[in-house]
């Protein structure tokens, strides 16, 4: 089975990060959001809902690069009990890197949870994705204690990184940090916004 990146599938393109286990089995995760370039030069189509994976490590979810950038799917995988969110990204700019940083450094500190993120680097010439490629290769944690006070626990501009991660101490941030994201997220839909009257 082809596992990864843009492909046809069902008469249609979708994008889809691999999970692949040690023992050499896949599963795969479908990007949710397309960027203008996936949808407007690619074609490429919204793909299956939001999934979490088993592992020996427990419960994680994957939210590929542009996905990352926004709350729902996230948030979906996290109730699902995904204690970390793996971020596949491919940027070709350093805006694109950072708002897929931002985007991850978001999600950890509104789930508090832990979100990796593994971009593609460097530059190769022919191909339309990989020609040049930008990236923040990160782990980061909930933005309360015990983390580091800007919950980085490992960054690295097109490098590797790696570093422990604590599941006790991240239910410990859940339940006694100085604030609650996990537990206070919106659960209901947020009412309109109405037009504010000065007086």
């Amino acid at each position: 089975m082809k596992a990864g990146g843009p492909m046809k599938a069902g008469g249609r393109v979708v994008n889809r990060a691999p999970l692949i286990t040690p023992d050499g089995r896949i599963a795969v995760q479908e990007k949710r959001i397309m960027t203008r370039f996936e949808a407007e030069r690619w074609g490429v189509c919204p793909g299956a809902p939001p999934r979490v994976f088993d592992t020996d490590w427990g419960r994680v979810g994957i939210a590929i690069c542009y996905d990352a950038e926004f709350p729902k799917a996230a948030r979906a995988q996290v109730l699902a009990g995904a204690w970390v969110l793996l971020v596949p990204s491919c940027t070709d700019s350093w805006h694109g890197a950072e708002r897929v940083r931002l985007g991850a450094r978001a999600r950890a500190m509104e789930n508090q949870c832990f979100v990796a993120v593994a971009p593609t680097v460097g530059d190769l010439p022919g191909s339309a994705a990989l020609d040049e490629n930008r990236g923040w290769a990160g782990i980061y944690a909930p933005v309360d204690r015990p983390f580091p006070e800007t919950g980085v626990l490992a960054e690295a501009a097109e490098g590797w990184v790696s570093a422990r991660l604590d599941r006790a101490a991240m239910e410990q941030a859940r339940e006694d940090g100085a604030v609650r994201h996990h537990r206070d997220f919106p659960r209901a839909p947020v009412p309109p916004c109405e037009a504010a009257v000065f007086v």
